[in-house]
């Protein structure tokens, strides 16, 4: 009996032993998967289009979404450092869709947001196109548009620009955020009838107006940010139908592709999700 007894607490001992180390080792593997998903990383993506009423262009467009930046000097440096990674990649156009700052009602925003919009001029000689997201309404969109207009650094808010890039001229039509009501659908101008177009916005919602065409680029979502396995993202917050919810949609009218975002927001992890920024090579034929 003494021998019996001995060898259930001993089966007791391993059973304790082995749980605890399968919890550690769960443990470890979500830590990791953490650490690892908030590690940005570029994310190659190949679009085509059809339109047969513009010249056939291919183009590399590299996209940066959801930042939030906190304040210090720290956050701006890592910032600094992937403006110049995207500027080596060598892409035709580079395009911002929004959210700059994690706090909206930081303590220094004001000099915070003159040092992101200044930071941003590192992309240069490559064009650039930028919209606001709903951080920057919370923060006072109106504040931000003057700040990039006095550092010359163009922001679009319901208008259309042509950008004349290495590989010929695109016009790029910049939406305000739908989360925020900023959203007013502007159509292109005459003189983009024959040139190769793109619009970008915030909230991919905004791509689902029922008079918009053609290629939308979006973030806001960061595909979730926690998408759990079997269950899926916790929280998106979009009016957006759920394939347009993360990456790549085609459909027979409308392309849309939703980036997941540099940065986080209100719980700074990620689970099942990636921090990256996006280079498109996108082909436009006939």
């Amino acid at each position: 009996m003494k021998l019996l007894s001995a060898v259930f607490e001993l089966t007791d001992s391993v059973r304790r032993l082995a749980f605890m180390l399968l919890l550690g080792a769960a443990g470890a593997y979500f830590t990791y998967g953490i650490l690892s998903n908030l590690q940005v990383e570029r994310n190659n993506v190949s679009i085509y289009i059809h339109d047969p009423h513009v010249a056939p262009l291919s183009l590399s467009i590299a996209v940066l979404g959801d930042l939030h930046l906190p304040e210090g000097l720290e956050p701006l440096d890592e910032f600094r450092e992937l403006l110049l990674e995207v500027r080596a990649a060598a892409p035709d156009l580079v395009l911002l869709v929004g959210d700059y700052v994690r706090d909206p009602r930081g303590q220094s925003l004001s000099g915070h947001r003159e040092n992101i919009i200044e930071a941003m001029k590192l992309v240069d000689p490559v064009p650039r196109a930028i919209v606001l997201g709903n951080y920057e309404s919370w923060s006072n969109a109106d504040d931000w548009l003057t700040e990039f207009e006095r550092f010359s650094v163009d922001a679009l808010e319901n208008e259309v620009t042509i950008f004349e890039t290495a590989k010929g001229p695109i016009c790029v039509r910049g939406l305000g955020d739908y989360f925020t009501g900023r959203f007013v659908y502007v159509d292109y101008p005459e003189a983009c009838k024959n040139i190769a177009k793109l619009t970008i916005t915030h909230d991919p919602a905004g791509a689902f107006d029922r008079r918009m065409k053609g290629l939308v680029i979006a973030g806001h979502t960061h595909c979730g940010q926690i998408n759990l396995p079997y269950i899926g993202p916790l929280w998106v917050p979009t009016d957006a139908p759920p394939f347009a919810h993360c990456g790549l949609h085609e459909g027979d009218e409308i392309t849309v592709f939703v980036t997941s975002g540099v940065g986080t927001s209100i719980f700074p992890l990620r689970i099942g999700t990636q921090s990256q920024w996006d280079f498109i090579s996108l082909s436009i034929k006939d």
